[in-house]
């Protein structure tokens, strides 16, 4: 029998149930939602959306002026604010700063008023206490700052005396006439390895460059050859 390989594919093979047939599908439609039946007219703003109507009536260059005036005010007060000042008349967001002028003091004045000579006379027990402590506060600081500065010249005076000997001491080390050591000898040490037999040892032979000469008798390999074969 024949078979069908040599036959071109015109439509693919899908998987399914039935293997090896052809499956006619019709071409899938695709569409935008533009293209929608909602979509053959336009929409229109509604009442409240911003019609052209309610954008002719309103004024936009008052409020434009009003939300200036409502910002550099704003700004003003803040700056008042921050140096102390009242804030500017006719400003009913900001809360008023509290003043002599504008606060009532009558509240605050004490119902005890029997006790002035009493506290007057503790507050004077105070002060005079409070001036001891600090007198006495006062020496003991005076004191710790003079035993400090004893200390570090005390520390100073020491590090200076030890420069001056190590001073001293590096010179006196330093030079070969005064620092013998018991030793008299003033000859040069050898080296370990300059008095061996074989020295030098661990050096390569040098070797010969190889040279190209175009002559088959002058060349290496001729040479080579008559000095191994017919010497």
């Amino acid at each position: 029998p024949m078979t069908t390989a040599h036959k071109p594919t015109f439509h693919p093979a899908v998987g399914s149930a039935n293997p090896g047939g052809y499956r006619y599908y019709a071409p899938r439609a695709q569409y935008s939602s533009r293209d929608m039946p909602g979509q053959l007219t336009l929409k229109t703003r509604g009442v409240g959306q911003g019609t052209s109507q309610e954008i002719n009536q309103r004024d936009l260059k008052a409020e434009l002026l009003k939300k200036e005036k409502e910002h550099f005010d704003k700004k003003e007060n803040e700056r008042r604010k921050k140096l102390g000042l009242p804030p500017l008349a006719g400003n009913e967001e900001v809360a008023p700063t509290l003043t002599l002028e504008n606060v009532d003091l009558s509240k605050y004045d004490d119902d005890d008023d029997d006790d002035d000579d009493s506290d007057n006379s503790d507050d004077d027990d105070d002060s005079d206490d409070d001036e001891d402590e600090k007198a006495e506060l006062e020496r003991e600081l005076a004191r710790i700052k003079k035993e400090r500065e004893e200390a570090k010249l005390r520390q100073q005076m020491e590090e200076a005396s030890k420069r001056d000997h190590e001073r001293t001491l590096a010179a006196s080390r330093g030079n070969p006439l005064l620092n013998l050591g018991g030793k008299s000898d003033f000859n040069v040490k050898k080296r370990w390895y300059e008095d061996v037999v074989f020295k030098n040892q661990a050096r390569d032979a040098p070797k010969a460059q190889k040279t190209f000469v175009n002559d088959t008798i002058r060349n290496a390999f001729h040479r080579k050859f008559l000095s191994k074969y017919m010497k």
